[in-house]
């Protein structure tokens, strides 16, 4: 069985975004989705009752066959640099964590 390279992104938001803009942003996601080597992405808000989150809400996650995809394909991407430059604006932190399954 082969590795998967999987890119995990948590986002804490600002305060003060507004539903119109992250309707944008969770659209912008989506669109990621068009970039060769991307598999299963999924964009969800964390539900964990442990509390320990340390405010990240949101996880963006993701995997690749191997690591050209992620560095030469997914990364340098302009669907991709369109996306950061809308979401990263609207953020406090951001956390990426690469690992292979």
């Amino acid at each position: 069985m082969s590795k998967k390279l999987h890119h995990i992104v948590l986002i804490q938001f600002k305060e003060t975004i507004r539903s119109k803009e992250f309707k944008r942003i969770e659209d912008g996601a989506v669109t990621l989705r068009d970039i060769e080597g991307v598999n299963d992405l999924i964009f969800r808000e964390n539900v964990s009752p442990e509390k320990l989150n340390k405010e990240y809400s949101y996880c963006l996650s993701l995997w690749f066959a191997n690591e050209q995809y992620r560095d030469e394909v997914y990364l340098p991407h302009p669907i991709h640099q369109k996306f950061v430059g809308l979401f990263v604006p609207f953020t406090e932190n951001v956390l990426v964590f690469d690992y292979w399954d």
